[in-house]
């Protein structure tokens, strides 16, 4: 699998509120054929889209994802701190990203984004449920995490979808893990990259992803580096260095 060149980050999170449904149809709206989106539990185990491991933020909600039940988190509001226009856009459940990721034909990279201590659980029971309900005329989900212990959950339950190990920057054992992990591409925190970076991982025959690139000129350089694939919050920012209007 080749990277794409362009992946929205959280959906279109410049312009609609991240991981919801909401950010997808943007992002679709704005021509991408690729989306990535993180994915927690609730406290009773069920995967749904959010970020951070603690819900106010987004939500205006005190308390901590893995705190609350699904039939509370899915009810509470994740749009109207964005926007008004976005009030009553809701924290979605998984099942419903699978579902309209298919109805928009929206390739997508799954991140698990475990609260703390809870990698193991979160890779299970998201990957069980993606993997049961993704829809087949899509191409197989990239499945990142920062958490190695998620990647190796991946490799077990779904080896047939591609991985990547997300980091902020090389820590001196990548290659062993990357390897070991049977991973597609890194994806790195767009700062931490250089030449010499991208250099020493196409040596090691790996794709290289960068988050998150925001800015055309910094775009362009990491382009120009041999970056594979930018992932943005804005992509009508970046599209124009794609031939995309």
């Amino acid at each position: 699998m080749k990277l794409p060149e362009l992946m929205g980050h959280r959906g279109a999170a410049a312009h609609a509120p991240e991981n919801t449904l909401a950010s997808l149809r943007k992002a679709k709206g704005f021509g991408l054929g690729w989306v990535e989106f993180d994915v927690q539990l609730s406290a009773d185990d069920v995967p749904v889209l959010m970020h951070d491991d603690r819900l106010h933020r987004t939500t205006g909600d005190r308390r901590k994802i893995a705190e609350v039940p699904a039939e509370e988190l899915l009810a509470l509001d994740a749009g109207a701190w964005f926007g008004p226009e976005f009030a009553g856009e809701t924290v979605p459940h998984f099942s419903s990203v699978l579902a309209l990721l298919g109805a928009l034909d929206l390739a997508a990279n799954i991140e698990i984004k475990p609260s703390p201590g809870l990698a193991r659980e979160t890779a299970e029971a998201g990957l069980t449920l993606a993997k049961a309900e993704w829809p087949a005329a899509l191409p197989l989900p990239l499945i990142s995490s920062f958490e190695i212990e998620a990647l190796e959950v991946a490799q077990a339950l779904w080896h047939e979808a591609p991985r990547a190990y997300l980091m902020k920057q090389l820590p001196a054992e990548w290659q062993e893990t990357a390897d070991r992990l049977g991973c597609l591409s890194l994806h790195l925190w767009h700062p931490a990259i250089t030449a010499k970076t991208v250099a020493a991982i196409k040596k090691a025959d790996y794709q290289i992803a960068a988050y998150t690139v925001n800015g055309a000129e910094r775009a362009r350089a990491l382009l120009d580096l041999g970056v594979d694939c930018l992932i943005t919050d804005d992509p009508p920012a970046l599209a124009p260095l794609f031939g995309v209007s």
